[in-house]
């Protein structure tokens, strides 16, 4: 197969942006064998399908280094988005799809977006039977359309109910702490065990070329000590698996990391010895400079929910510091674009905006460039989704994961000689330009149509589950949730008196 695009536009290793035009890039198998001008291509592979017109920019696959995939956004199943420790309450009850189904659909927005890549992290429950059969079928789902998985499994051991749960249940009313306890004294060992055994299994059958398994322990502060040393060592025994963590997502995050550890949640998971080059830490907003320093210096991860972050009401991770201090940055959408429809492009030109407020200064702080924004959702995607040095760029060697965009609506009806492509893409590009797919050396969309994927009948098949609505156990623990709400704002409001923001960005002023 031969890839040819008008130009073929990549972010390089160097941080700048690589344009060139009228090159190809031919694929054996699953994997590029070389790149070139078009026509020096064709005449060296005579008889080989062309795939693009010549008219298009060829891209590599971007990538999704962190959704939990829900194919049906909230929006969708009417789930309003707040503050996250608002929102935990009714994410618990929301409607669920059947697991092959969510994540078919999850699947289907991604490649419709130009996704050849996406991190599913897993939201169990500690000591659900049925976490590891939800898994395999989830990530059936998705290999059934042809993407290429990241999948973590994860849990929470602690926490469930609340940050520092068992000293919350003191504050409810008695008839509600009654009824709360079962979901605040949990087995945390037993917890741990079955996880264990459900990410063995899961690796066993499914980690391989086009699927990785890794670790995803929910939360930080939902994880024990020894939850977390015990996934550690065993990532390092299985040769350096990515440890994904949701890890300083909002100012109670950390308020609780000061009242529990006395420090950073980073810092304590320093303690354990998790920070390295395979720790993954997800939104990463309350960071502070010693916590970007360390990250950086051990070339640990961060993924980037700029969009979600917004809607969630967290905050903006200070992504501009992060990167001056040499820290590696991959672009998450978190399942909450904001689009709400998975548009990767959107995403990047999110990052592109929301980054360029980091200093006031006509000199000192220069705008992230295209190609840094690019970085983020193509080759720092590699990593934290299992697959360091094998995707990310089109690269002779590399898996041949690549994008054909339509150029006519993002530049009709003119650009003018001389003008920055990139910036073109970043300010004018959308998921809907994407007109072609190749994952692995295998079309999975078309001229914009899904070949891996009857989504006529996936949407019916949604419509079907969504017809039965809410299970009867979702409402009665819904009920339940809301009881305790009051107590729970309560609880977290006493916190954020206590914790101190000094913010990296600045925005406005009072005076």
């Amino acid at each position: 197969m031969i890839l040819r695009g008008k130009y073929l536009m990549q972010a390089a290793a160097d941080g700048s942006m690589e344009l060139r035009e009228g090159w190809a890039v031919y694929c054996e198998g699953d994997t590029i064998r070389a790149m070139g001008p078009y026509e020096e291509l064709a005449a060296a592979h005579p008889g080989e399908e062309v795939v693009g017109d010549g008219t298009q920019l060829l891209m590599p696959g971007l990538i999704d280094s962190h959704t939990h995939g829900a194919g049906l956004s909230y929006v969708q199943r009417g789930v309003t988005l707040d503050y996250l420790e608002n929102a935990l309450l009714k994410f618990a009850t929301a409607f669920q799809l059947k697991p092959e189904t969510t994540a078919a659909l999850n699947a289907a927005r991604h490649i419709r977006n130009g996704c050849t890549t996406l991190h599913h992290n897993e939201s169990g429950a500690a000591l659900d039977p049925n976490l590891r059969a939800n898994c395999a079928e989830k990530i059936k789902g998705y290999l059934s359309t042809g993407i290429r998985l990241g999948f973590s499994p994860g849990i929470r051991n602690k926490n469930v109910l609340a940050y520092d749960d068992r000293e919350f249940l003191k504050t409810l009313p008695p008839e509600l702490q009654k009824e709360a306890e079962g979901r605040v004294y949990i087995d945390q060992e037993r917890a741990v065990e079955e996880y264990m055994e459900a990410f063995e299994s899961l690796y066993e059958e499914f980690n391989g070329p086009r699927a990785r398994i890794f670790f995803g322990p929910n939360w930080v502060q939902g994880s024990t000590d020894q939850f977390l040393t015990r996934v550690k060592r065993r990532a390092d025994e299985l040769g350096g698996l990515p440890i994904h963590l949701h890890c300083l997502q909002t100012p109670v995050q950390k308020a609780f990391g000061m009242r529990a550890y006395g420090k950073s949640l980073v810092g304590h998971l320093d303690d354990l010895g998790l920070v390295d080059k395979n720790l993954v830490l997800g939104h990463a907003v309350y960071l502070n400079e010693e916590d970007i320093r360390l990250m950086a210096e051990r070339d640990a991860y961060i993924t980037h929910h700029a969009s979600c972050n917004l809607i969630m009401r967290d905050g903006i991770a200070p992504v501009y510091q992060m990167l001056a201090a040499g820290m590696n940055v991959a672009m998450g959408l978190d399942e909450k674009s904001i689009n709400d429809d998975e548009d990767v492009f959107m995403e990047m030109r999110m990052i592109y905006f929301l980054h360029r407020h980091a200093d006031i200064s006509l000199t000192r702080c220069p705008a992230l460039t295209p190609a840094r924004v690019l970085d983020m959702a193509t080759r720092k995607g590699a990593r934290p989704t299992g697959f360091e040095n094998e995707i990310g760029a089109l690269e002779v060697g590399k898996k041949a994961d690549a994008i054909l965009v339509d150029m006519t609506e993002m530049t009709e009806p003119c650009i003018l000689p001389g003008t920055d492509l990139g910036e073109v893409v970043l300010r004018r590009a959308l998921g809907r330009h994407v007109d072609t797919v190749v994952i692995g050396g295998k079309k999975v969309m078309e001229h914009r149509k899904l070949l891996t994927i009857d989504l006529e009948a996936l949407y019916e098949e949604v419509r079907q589950q969504a017809a039965a609505g809410r299970t009867a156990a979702q409402l009665e623990n819904e009920a339940f949730l809301e009881k305790i709400r009051p107590y729970y704002q309560a609880w977290y409001e006493g916190w954020l008196k206590e914790v101190k923001l000094e913010p990296f960005y600045l925005f406005n002023s009072r005076r």
